[in-house]
């Protein structure tokens, strides 16, 4: 089957661009602006943090500890002989790329001085947090720009112009433009990579072969720059390496370049990890465990990998059913466009162009390497700084459109009733595929224009105004904070925060030892409602008891007292002796009941979210 022949538009063509254009900036307007409610997702808050200090001039050290990192970075120390401070330790799980740019926007707009930019007891929205999206929003901007010219060097306008369409009427692809997760820097870096191959597609065809082997280098530049933008990206270099030794004629030297280039950015942050951490990858191998150990969460909260080995049994069959589940979720993941399924159909057509059907094979072997990356790491959710589905959406969109009006065109339509034909479609395209999202746009943008900065926040489980007021006046600007929501704390109150451990026993033999080698010292416990009251993640009781382990009690201890307002209960009492009688040990009572070390018990938003500390540690001049 042939594809649809390539129809000029004179005046169409401008109009084509600047209802892209329109289109662009409302969209733009509406999230960054009208129904801006602030960062939602954990990974950004992290980045965002790390970004801060690089902006600061501390290098990409990090306010969020991970036990997991603390205990490691404190072990290799010892075999280093270098000296371990907690102020000092650096961020080994992300790619730098993306916090490099929040970086440079943090300084340029004056928020990396965090105290001369706190929040006032007027709104509910961090201003820095509208910076951070407003970083992703200009890659998001440069990635619809790009997308366009690609597809349109591809196809035609029309068809450019309809994924452009596409994808700014999608609700999560909106939702990764303002979330600061790497995605959409990461999606530039591809759709650049992909001009270039399909430039060096064009050149071997034609028997320049010098010249194609330039664009390939161009090409894996901008794939190394896109996997320092996400660890995750090097399963797509991988699928991209595998067809250029297949579609070339020299594949093996064109590979063997590729190879180097991507080395060469890949070389100086694995030199940096060894040093920290004893191995290339750093801590960022970690994420296996979501899939073959006991979570993610698991292994980052745990003071020693022991406690949560990977389970080696049934490995095969876990793993096809990761694989098969990327599969289920692929419509979703994608952004609920009606037409990318139907790229695995174009899979079947034969395009008349060999450059269209050259690169339709180079996205199939990306997305497949992709795939299998995902299925290893455990990646669902359509959200997820991990997640690699959404950066096939424009291509997979582009083939699914071209199929549509290739089946449409098989129909012997005159011209004008083609034309009309093609442009029902589309249409109906669009409104099945933005329709649920765009029919809740004039209720939100409501809201944002009557409440203005005081529209709701993401809450539960973020409340801003809680943490960068609240919490910032009760504690020391060197203490360490152990919370459910260290990311939260990391970003919006500027201090240091432990990731809750599941067993009493690692913060007390493990954790607080170490982090008082390093010179920091811990303030008190934080609990919020990532813990008890965060919707849709917890299974009840048994969900918190699974999720917080021995801390389970003190979660469920603001929980009770929302439930129970008119009575003080103190659950955590309940838990001074060990279950067998014995006062042996270091329990959860000993730690914050109303006699444990930690016995003051500050509300910070009522029982939402309390702050235990030890009595007279409250900065007086705060």
């Amino acid at each position: 089957m042939s594809e649809l022949p390539k129809y000029k538009f004179a005046k169409g063509t401008t109009v084509l661009r600047l209802i892209v254009a329109a289109l662009l900036v409302v969209m733009c307007v509406l999230k960054i602006h009208l129904t801006y409610r602030g960062l939602d997702q954990p990974a950004a808050m992290d980045q965002a943090q790390i970004a801060r200090s690089v902006a600061n001039w501390n290098g990409f050290t990090t306010n969020l500890l991970r036990p997991i990192d603390v205990m490691t970075v404190a072990n290799q120390s010892e075999l280093t002989k270098e000296p371990f401070e907690v102020a000092k330790l650096r961020d080994t799980t992300y790619a730098p790329l993306n916090i490099a740019a929040m970086a440079v926007a943090l300084k340029l707009s004056g928020m990396d001085n965090f105290d001369a930019t706190r929040m006032t007891d007027g709104g509910y929205v961090y201003v820095a947090d509208r910076v951070i999206s407003a970083t992703s929003m200009l890659f998001f901007c440069i990635a619809i720009g790009l997308s366009y010219s690609l597809i349109a060097r591809m196809f035609d306008e029309l068809i450019a112009c309809a994924t452009s369409c596409f994808m700014l009427c999608s609700e999560l692809f909106l939702d990764y433009s303002i979330s600061g997760l790497p995605q959409p820097l990461m999606l530039c870096c591809l759709l650049a990579a992909m001009h270039a191959l399909l430039s060096a597609i064009r050149a071997a065809e034609d028997g320049a072969d010098v010249w194609a082997l330039f664009c390939i280098v161009i090409c894996f530049v901008f794939v190394g720059l896109m996997c320092l933008s996400g660890w995750m990206s090097l399963w797509i270099a991988g699928g991209l390496l595998l067809f250029c030794m297949i579609h070339f004629r020299a594949g093996g030297s064109y590979a063997f370049a590729a190879g180097v280039v991507l080395m060469l950015f890949l070389i100086a942050p694995a030199i940096m990890n060894y040093r920290d951490t004893g191995s290339i990858l750093g801590n960022a191998m970690l994420g296996l465990y979501n899939s073959f150990g006991g979570g993610e969460e698991a292994v980052m909260r745990s003071a020693t990998i022991n406690n949560t080995p990977l389970q080696s049994s049934g490995f095969v069959l876990r793993f096809f059913s990761h694989t098969f589940s990327q599969l289920r979720h692929l419509y979703v993941n994608m952004g609920s466009i009606i037409v990318v399924p139907f790229f695995f159909l174009a899979l079947l057509n034969r395009y008349r162009l060999n450059d269209v059907q050259a690169m339709k094979w180079a996205i199939f072997c990306m997305w497949s390497f992709a795939c299998i990356g995902m299925a290893l790491f455990g990646v669902n959710t359509p959200e997820n700084p991990s997640q690699l589905a959404i950066l096939f959406v424009p291509f997979f969109t582009a083939y699914g459109l071209s199929l549509v009006f290739n089946f449409l065109a098989r129909i012997k339509y005159e011209h004008s009733t083609f034309t009309q034909a093609r442009g029902l479609a589309l249409f109906i395209m669009i409104l099945v595929s933005a329709g649920p999202f765009l029919s809740t746009i004039p209720n939100s943008v409501y809201m944002g224009v009557w409440l203005g900065d005081r529209a709701r926040p993401h809450f539960p489980p973020y409340y801003p105004p809680a943490l960068n007021l609240n919490l910032v006046s009760v504690t020391r600007p060197d203490a360490v904070i152990v919370t459910d929501q260290p990311w939260a704390v990391a970003w919006y109150a500027n201090r240091k925060a432990l990731w809750i451990p599941r067993l009493v026993d690692d913060f007390t033999t493990y954790l607080e030892p170490t982090l008082n080698k390093g010179g920091a010292r811990v303030g008190g416990f934080l609990i919020t409602p990532s813990s008890h009251s965060e919707p849709n993640s917890r299974g009840g009781i048994k969900g918190i008891v699974d999720e917080m382990g021995d801390f389970a009690p003190l979660a469920l201890e603001g929980k009770l007292l929302q439930l129970t307002p008119r009575h003080n209960l103190a659950l955590a009492d309940m838990f001074v002796e060990n279950a067998d009688g014995s006062d042996n040990s270091m329990t959860l009572g000993k730690l914050v009941s109303s006699q444990g070390r930690f016995s003051q018990r500050i509300p910070l938003l009522g029982a939402e979210i309390m702050y235990y500390t030890e009595p007279g540690s409250v900065p007086q001049n705060q």
